[in-house]
């Protein structure tokens, strides 16, 4: 059976649970920590090395899921993570062994349109193309402050790292400190805000 059961601001997906190993990823696509993902009809569960569940986000709360499990075996989605004193909501990225591959996917084509979106603070409702579909309001302008935001932020963290590896030349050595991690963080978070300037843009 797989059928789907929506009722008010819930989601209930008739899947049967399944663990999956998997990889956390780096936006800047390096490999993190190994988790076992579990996805029942409530959502995603995260379970770390001692079997203990650090996040659990229902489907009904999923934001932004990016299914490329079939194409690269990698999904996306942002979520709700406990930390040390409250949950928190935050983007995680997600690698699969390829054996799971199918099976991960077929789970994902059970799911609602609904999961795939972003949700409108003001109603709940799904978010395509800066549109929410329930209330009709539109979030362009909000994507583009924050695309400007990011990019502002972006190029002082690019700077510093520039500035900081500049300050370490020496002259007589020839020997020089390049702060990558900076410069590469500023150079990401200023091309993420040129995207969400352009895409905000394009509504």
């Amino acid at each position: 059976m797989n059928t789907l059961l929506l009722k008010q601001d819930t989601i209930k997906a008739d899947l049967e649970p399944a663990k999956f190993e998997a990889r956390g990823v780096h936006p800047f696509g390096w490999h993190l920590g190994k988790v076992t993902l579990q996805l029942d009809h409530e959502g995603i569960h995260l379970i770390n090395k001692k079997g203990k569940t650090y996040s659990t986000t229902n489907w009904a709360d999923v934001e932004d899921l990016r299914n490329n499990v079939r194409q690269t075996g990698r999904f996306a989605y942002r979520g709700k993570v406990q930390n040390a004193f409250n949950e928190v909501q935050m983007f995680m990225r997600f690698a699969i062994n390829d054996g799971d591959r199918e099976k991960l996917a077929q789970m994902f084509d059970k799911l609602p349109p609904d999961v795939f979106g972003q949700k409108c603070p003001g109603c709940g409702g799904v978010v395509v193309d800066n549109m929410c579909k329930s209330c009709g309001e539109t979030f362009t302008g909000q994507q583009r402050r924050k695309g400007i935001r990011l990019m502002m932020v972006g190029s002082v963290v690019l700077l510093i790292g520039i500035l900081l590896t500049y300050a370490t030349y020496n002259a007589q050595s020839g020997a020089v400190f390049v702060f990558y991690g900076a410069m590469l963080i500023g150079a990401g978070m200023v091309i993420g805000g040129l995207i969400g300037l352009i895409f905000g843009a394009r509504v």
